[in-house]
């Protein structure tokens, strides 16, 4: 526990959940990672930090890593009674020195509104990247490119091959750690996966969202890239999609992934207008 001016800070705990629950869902302001974890299931990882006025939780800030070696900024709330920056500073202070205990280096945050534009200019964080989304609606489909691999459905006993895809498709950044994609196959309502030569080699996860399905997840193994394998992926979830009633599939992608827009276009998806820039920064070892 530090104190720092009127404020009082200090780890959060598994213990505090109902106490942070209530500062999330009514703080003045508020920042949400987009990913299926909810923060209030990651208050034991550090840094998970609130700051208390007097006996009032008046803000929280988590940037768990995920993977090991780097961390988004997964939740930044604060209540009416202050201004963001003046907790911000104490509280991003403390968690970039857990971050550098622990190693991680690198850290992200996606810009959830413009409030944060200062904060994190201020602390070193520069514009590196954007995340934007597409939407296909029903729009027709070209038949899949002929490959002899047909995409099954995953179960919990794919989870380790799902890593081992991922941590070869992404880099450190963009990558999910194992428990994030356990979380991410729990809630899917199409999980597939394609295979060669009995390897799982790509996958797709899709979840339910107000607006529809959502991929949230589309990976294919470097080695196997450039062959067809993510069009059949995402031609075969259209179709499973649609023989349960869904007409709408969104996602999101990095504005410097290129190669993945393409496919979205090709497919049929249009970019919807909506999008989060990324700021970036690193931590001095």
């Amino acid at each position: 526990m530090r104190s720092t001016g009127d404020l009082v800070i200090r780890r959060a705990a598994a213990a505090d959940r109902r106490l942070v629950q209530s500062l999330l869902s009514q703080a003045r302001w508020r920042h949400f990672h987009l990913d299926w974890r909810d923060p209030i299931d990651l208050l034991d990882r550090e840094p998970n930090l609130l700051a208390f006025l007097g006996d009032r939780l008046v803000a929280h800030l988590a940037a768990p890593p995920d993977p090991p070696g780097a961390a988004w900024l997964r939740s930044f709330c604060v209540d009416a009674a202050l201004t963001p920056l003046s907790t911000w500073r104490p509280l991003w202070a403390e968690a970039a020195a857990s971050c550098t205990a622990h190693d991680v280096l690198r850290v992200a945050s996606l810009l959830s509104g413009d409030w944060m534009r200062p904060l994190l200019t201020e602390a070193g964080f520069r514009e590196t990247n954007a995340v934007v989304f597409f939407e296909w609606r029903r729009q027709p489909m070209p038949e899949p490119p002929p490959n002899p691999a047909t995409p099954r459905r995953l179960t919990s006993r794919d989870l380790p091959d799902v890593v081992r895809v991922d941590e070869r498709a992404f880099g450190l950044l963009w990558r999910n750690g194992v428990e994030s994609l356990a979380a991410a196959m729990q809630q899917s309502i199409v999980a597939t996966g394609i295979e060669v030569d009995g390897r799982l080699v790509g996958y797709q996860l899709t979840t339910a969202s107000p607006f529809g399905a959502h991929l949230a997840r589309l990976a294919v193994d470097p080695d196997h890239q450039g062959r067809g394998l993510a069009t059949t992926l995402v031609i075969d979830l259209t179709r499973r999609l649609a023989a349960r009633g869904f007409d709408a599939v969104t996602l999101n992608t990095q504005a410097d992934n290129v190669r993945s827009q393409d496919l979205y276009r090709r497919l049929g998806f249009r970019e919807t207008g909506q999008r989060y820039p990324v700021f970036e920064t690193t931590l001095a070892p």
